[in-house]
């Protein structure tokens, strides 16, 4: 299969801004910023590709709730993120940019690089990061001239102490265009960048789809201790049930990788719902039935994996019409969405969570097989299920 390496990350991109403390858009605004700091730098197409799929990426450590953004351990997921990129095609090429896009480039930052022991990626992000916190946060409080006026003044303070002498000179330059500040904040930033970004395409394999799939399971499990390997466990029970029902490899695979991305969307959670200790109240769950629209819009976002979008997001309809997002019946499921459904029910059921310890395999059977007695769940896929767990 072919994917657009562009969708691929763009996809990574929006899991990344829907996670509930960021701000939609924030790495695409980076990484268009930065893209434009590298043309006025005079980048070659290469240089200005590793620069642009860095911004992109720029936060895909910040996965992780145990470390607290507003105090001195915010450098870690920095560090997270140049290893999660390493599972991605061509993720050498930005894990050194993304490691180190807090450096300041006197020296006091977290890794004590100075100046050109900096990469000059990474301090293109640096600023372009900066610069897009600095926007959304005086973009309610300030008009835009003095938005502007206070940016201006915040690059030209910081020469020399967090910001590279030449490329805030390129940032200043790009600042003095109406253009750039148009683009920048137009309400549709991905049709600009659309216009502006290197186009790739990559033949993938199923090995890649693989490790693609390790990577956004790497951000969605380290959202909460309880829901930690919890994809993984997924990923295994469909990969085993698909080959007791005799799947071909690639086919089984693809499964696999359908179990791995199928809670993408709880990245739209909050973890005050998912480590909740009790039983939600029906606005809380109404919010946590969100994260399955999103894994299939993220999904989607790809291009070329719509068949394992549909299998990943349909965990939760049920046979009666009764399950979400979209109150599906049967007969509007595929096989393969009824199997992870089930799979998805036992794994949950006999993981510990806030409220409960984890139920022993027999007893998870036990309500499995009463929620198909009452119509919601497929037999079938219960006999299988079993077939793989006793």
């Amino acid at each position: 299969m072919n994917l657009s390496y562009n969708n691929l990350l763009s996809a990574f991109s929006l899991a990344l801004d829907v996670q509930e403390y960021k701000n939609m858009g924030h790495a695409r605004r980076v990484a268009y910023v930065s893209l434009r700091i590298s043309e006025m730098l005079g980048f070659d197409e290469e240089k200005k590709k590793k620069v642009y799929y860095s911004a992109l990426l720029h936060d895909i450590g910040k996965g992780d709730i145990y470390e607290d953004f507003y105090t001195e351990e915010w450098w870690k997921h920095a560090d997270r993120g140049s290893k999660i990129v390493l599972k991605l095609p061509f993720g050498e090429n930005f894990s050194e940019i993304i490691r180190y896009h807090h450096e300041n480039y006197d020296e006091s930052g977290h890794f004590k690089l100075k100046g050109d022991e900096i990469p000059l990626g990474a301090q293109i992000v640096f600023i372009s990061d900066q610069f897009d916190i600095r926007y959304t946060s005086l973009s309610h409080k300030e008009r835009e001239y003095n938005i502007r006026e206070n940016l201006k003044e915040c690059v030209e303070t910081n020469i020399g102490k967090m910001f590279n002498p030449l490329v805030s000179k390129a940032l200043l330059e790009l600042m003095k265009q109406e253009k750039f500040w148009l683009d920048y904040k137009f309400f549709d930033i991905k049709s600009i960048l659309n216009k502006i970004e290197p186009k790739d395409t990559i033949p993938i394999g199923i090995d890649e789809l693989e490790n693609i799939a390790e990577a956004f399971a790497d951000i969605i499990d380290t959202r909460s201790r309880f829901t930690y390997e919890h994809s993984r466990g997924i990923s295994n029970l469909a990969y085993q049930m698909a080959k007791v029902l005799g799947y071909d490899e690639e086919t089984s695979r693809k499964i696999r990788v359908a179990g791995l991305l199928h809670d993408l969307g709880k990245l739209a959670v909050p973890n005050s719902i998912l480590d909740k200790p009790g039983k939600l109240t029906e606005e809380e769950f109404m919010v946590m039935k969100s994260h399955v629209y999103y894994t299939k819009i993220i999904l989607k976002e790809i291009g070329g994996i719509d068949e394992i979008a549909e299998w990943a997001a349909n965990h939760h309809e049920k046979l009666d019409g009764s399950g979400y997002p979209e109150g599906l019946r049967g007969y509007e499921m595929g096989d393969i969405d009824k199997h992870i459904a089930v799979c998805d029910i036992f794994q949950a059921l006999t993981e510990d969570r806030p409220y409960r310890k984890g139920m022993s395999t027999k007893e998870a059977i036990r309500i499995i097989e009463k929620e198909v007695k009452n119509g919601k769940l497929n037999e079938e896929s219960l006999e299988i299920l079993k077939k793989v767990v006793f």
